[in-house]
């Protein structure tokens, strides 16, 4: 077996795991809110829910990609699906802070939640004009930064929020769930930023980052999905 053969198969995998991982997490996601019994929190299950089709959907193309071969749309149609995985995540981060009691009051806001809200949607119209971009143009050193850039915002957003959670949620269920979305945040952004250590660095690094990340990503997966379906065992 060849160097390319034994990437390849580790491609697979990585994408492989990611798919199971990622519906078998939007399964319980779901679960979570139909049973859900905290006021507010509808829109925190939702962007859970489009997480695990995100990274779900990332995994299916990247399994096609590796098996059957694709061009600049699939690569990009892969970059998407990641990019808003990243985004979800960090969006439910901001969720549960609206809904606890570290929240500013809404008379002292800077920001109104529904604005915060608007100006998120925004970004992630951007993101999608960079797919339709990469589509278009294929890969080059300004779309690669591009979604380099965009990982980076949209992972440093969450983390932003759910580290002044750490304090309120400590301990607690919510607690466990965050640390684990953490470790997915972190291991994404890795996935999307490779490619862009392929311009800086040689290819053989960014090469072993994306593979080690993106394995990563699929198995790091399954302890938050386990906290979830612990979660809705625990309510019914």
């Amino acid at each position: 077996m060849t160097a390319a053969d034994t990437l390849s198969t580790v491609a697979f995998t990585g994408y492989g795991i990611a798919v199971v991982a990622g519906l078998a997490f939007t399964y319980y996601a779901v679960q979570n809110y139909a049973l859900d019994r905290m006021e507010g929190y509808e829109d925190f299950w939702g962007y859970l829910t489009y997480l695990g089709v995100a990274f779900a959907a990332f995994g299916l193309v990247g399994v096609w990609e590796v098996a059957v071969g694709g061009g600049s749309v699939v690569r990009a149609f892969a970059d998407l699906t990641l990019l808003f995985g990243i985004a979800f995540g960090a969006f439910a981060m901001r969720e549960v802070y609206y809904n606890s009691a570290l929240a500013p009051d809404p008379g002292e806001e800077r920001v109104s939640l529904d604005r915060l809200r608007v100006v998120e949607f925004s970004f992630a119209a951007v993101v999608a004009v960079e797919w339709v971009v990469a589509a278009w143009v294929g890969q080059s050193a300004a779309t690669v930064t591009l979604r380099g850039a965009a990982a980076l915002a949209f992972a440093g957003y969450g983390v932003a929020f759910s580290e002044r959670l750490e304090s309120l949620a400590r301990g607690t269920a919510l607690d466990t769930l965050r640390r684990h979305l953490l470790l997915v945040l972190v291991c994404a952004t890795g996935v999307a930023v490779a490619d862009v250590l392929a311009l800086v660095a040689p290819a053989s690094i960014a090469e072993s980052t994306f593979h080690v990340f993106l394995v990563l990503l699929g198995g790091l997966l399954v302890p938050p999905t386990i906290r979830l379906q612990q979660s809705v065992a625990g309510r019914q």
